[in-house]
C-alpha cells in the first residue's frame, strides 16, 4: 500500500564515454554531452510512446493511454565518489492525463517492462551519435553496452572508485546476485560532496590520469 510519487529513469553513459566528456578537449566534451542528451531523448521518447499507460475501473482492470508523461531531466557529470560519470536522471511524476481528459496515476508495470529496452536503445543511439560525429570505434557489445576503443580496462578501472566501493561491500557480505548488488549500492552510498566547478574538477581528473 505504499504510495509512489514518481519514477527515476536513469541513463548512464559507459565509463569510457564519461572519460571522453571529462578529459576530452572542450569541443569533444561538448559533442559527447550533446550525443548523450540526444540518446536520452530517443530512449525517453520510446518510453513515452510504449510505456505511458494508466488504469481505470474497479481494481484498475482497464488500461488507458495517456497524453504523454510529466517529467524533468537532470544531467550529472560525476559519481558520488567524484569520478567522471555522465548520466541523466529523468524523474517521471506518477500522474498523467488520460485520453479521456481525467488525471490518474500511471500503470508503473509498463515502465518496468520497457526499462531494459529503453536502456539498450539509449546505448545504441549514443554509439550512433558518437560514431557519426567523432568517428569513434567500439569494442564488443556486452548486454547492450560497449566501450570506446583505445580507452582500456586499466584506465576505466582507475576512474571507477564508486564501483570499487560496491565490489568491496559485496565481498564483505559474500553474495553476488543482482539483488545483492542493488542493496550494496544503497548500503555503500555516501553523502554527496559539494561539487567542484568544471575547471577544478578537470584539474582533479587530469591529476588522477597522470598517475597512470
Amino acid at each position: 500500500n505504499r504510495k509512489v510519487a514518481g519514477f527515476d529513469l536513469t541513463f548512464r553513459a559507459p565509463k569510457s564515454v564519461s572519460l571522453l566528456a571529462g578529459l576530452g578537449d572542450p569541443d569533444t566534451a561538448q559533442v559527447v554531452r550533446e550525443s548523450h542528451e540526444a540518446a536520452v531523448d530517443a530512449a525517453f521518447a520510446y518510453i513515452e510512446r510504449e510505456a505511458a499507460r494508466s488504469r481505470t475501473g474497479k481494481n484498475g482492470v482497464h488500461q488507458i493511454e495517456v497524453n504523454g508523461l510529466v517529467a524533468a531531466a537532470f544531467r550529472h557529470r560525476t559519481s558520488r565518489a567524484g569520478d567522471p560519470h555522465l548520466h541523466t536522471h529523468v524523474l517521471v511524476a506518477n500522474m498523467a492525463e488520460g485520453t479521456d481528459g481525467a488525471w490518474r496515476t500511471l500503470d508503473g508495470r509498463w515502465l518496468y517492462l520497457h526499462a531494459s529496452t529503453a536502456g539498450y536503445l539509449y546505448e545504441a543511439h549514443l554509439r550512433h551519435e558518437l560514431t557519426a560525429r567523432l568517428g569513434i570505434e567500439w569494442g564488443p557489445i556486452t548486454e547492450g553496452i560497449a566501450d570506446v576503443v583505445g580507452i582500456d580496462d586499466d584506465v576505466r578501472d582507475h576512474f571507477s572508485d564508486r564501483r570499487k566501493e560496491i565490489e568491496e561491500h559485496l565481498d564483505e557480505v559474500g553474495f553476488r546476485t543482482a539483488r545483492a548488488a542493488q542493496l550494496a549500492t544503497l548500503a555503500s552510498r555516501k553523502a554527496k560532496k559539494a561539487s567542484l566547478d568544471e575547471g577544478s574538477m578537470r584539474d582533479v581528473w587530469e591529476a588522477k590520469a597522470a598517475e597512470i
